[in-house]
């Protein structure tokens, strides 16, 4: 990618995590009536499926370089996000789309080292997963 792609790539995740951010400042105004858990629940099960999405495709184009089978793991995780939803105890809920950042960001270290994600991109993805794993702790020991 060119450096300006590159740039452009960055302000996208970093501005995506820009709905994690307010439900952690919503949780400061509960008298708005706003679920802050319940916007944060519903956007990290949105991005983990996003992230997902990705994997899908860098399966389907680096199937014989790939360390594991993204087609399954991309699957499972964002079948396990948006089951997330369903969880009643919303902490409990918080904790496994945590997980599910994690375990994506996991992926993304192996893709990094068998040579299919730059290192730049990895950079950017443990950033952004750092900012949401806080925002969605916050949520929900705030809210």
């Amino acid at each position: 990618m060119k450096p300006r792609q590159i740039a452009l790539a960055k302000i996208l995740t970093y501005s995506g995590t820009l709905p994690l951010i307010a439900s952690v400042l919503l949780t400061q105004f509960p008298f708005s009536g706003a679920d802050a858990r319940g916007i944060a629940m519903a956007y990290g099960a949105v991005i983990i499926s996003f992230l997902c999405g990705i994997h899908w495709a860098i399966y389907l184009f680096f199937a014989q370089k790939c360390p594991s089978n993204l087609l399954i793991t991309s699957n499972a995780v964002a079948l396990l996000a948006w089951g997330s939803l369903l969880i009643v105890h919303q902490p409990t809920a918080i904790l496994l789309q945590s997980l599910c950042f994690i375990y994506l960001l996991t992926l993304d270290l192996k893709l990094r080292d068998a040579s299919i994600l730059p290192q730049w991109f990895y950079c950017l993805r443990r950033n952004a997963t750092i900012i949401v794993v806080l925002c969605l702790s916050a949520v929900k020991v705030l809210a």
